[in-house]
């Protein structure tokens, strides 16, 4: 009988083990958000299911999507515009499944841009460079909802779309 307990004892301790191991492989709101934004920036449209959930809700002051494709679709428009865009994070504060974090856009204007009225602007061919916020909600590993902020106002100047910005 002795045997018995210590095996079974042997065994808790390494299921307790095993437990802390998984618990220390668990992957943080701010890696989540860094791989979506690496998926974003490589354009690899057909991974966005793996790092964003299905009904997953984006909000830009371009507008806003619902789904994974309504995701996608923006990213294909922006893409067209910003073929070479960049996300970097910096500042990030995580509770609980959500996360806020501050960063830099940029990205060089060598294709026409879809407006939200429908209307498109002709390529600039000029840098843009401007910082962003973006607050996330991350649910089993995946965004489930981001609002991105962004000075469009500048972004459009520096683009030299209206008066203010560099030439």
């Amino acid at each position: 009988m002795k045997t018995n307990r210590w095996i079974v004892l042997g065994a808790l301790a390494g299921l307790a083990a095993a437990g802390g191991v998984a618990q220390a492989k668990k992957i943080s709101n701010r890696q989540v958000l860094e791989r979506w934004f690496e998926v974003i920036d490589a354009k690899q449209l057909d991974k966005f299911g793996d790092v964003e959930t299905a009904d997953m809700e984006m909000k830009t002051p371009m507008g806003v999507t619902k789904g994974t494709q309504g995701h996608v679709q923006m990213t294909r428009m922006f893409a067209a515009a910003f073929p070479n865009f960049k996300h970097t994070v910096s500042h990030c504060v995580e509770s609980a499944e959500n996360i806020a974090c501050e960063g830099k856009f940029a990205g060089d204007n060598t294709g026409p841009m879809m407006m939200p009225n429908g209307q498109s602007l002709p390529a600039s061919n000029k840098h843009v460079e401007f910082d962003f916020a973006c607050a996330a909600i991350v649910k089993n590993g995946k965004i489930a909802s981001a609002h991105a902020y962004f000075d469009m106002l500048g972004m459009m100047q520096q683009l030299g779309a209206i008066p203010g910005g560099k030439s």
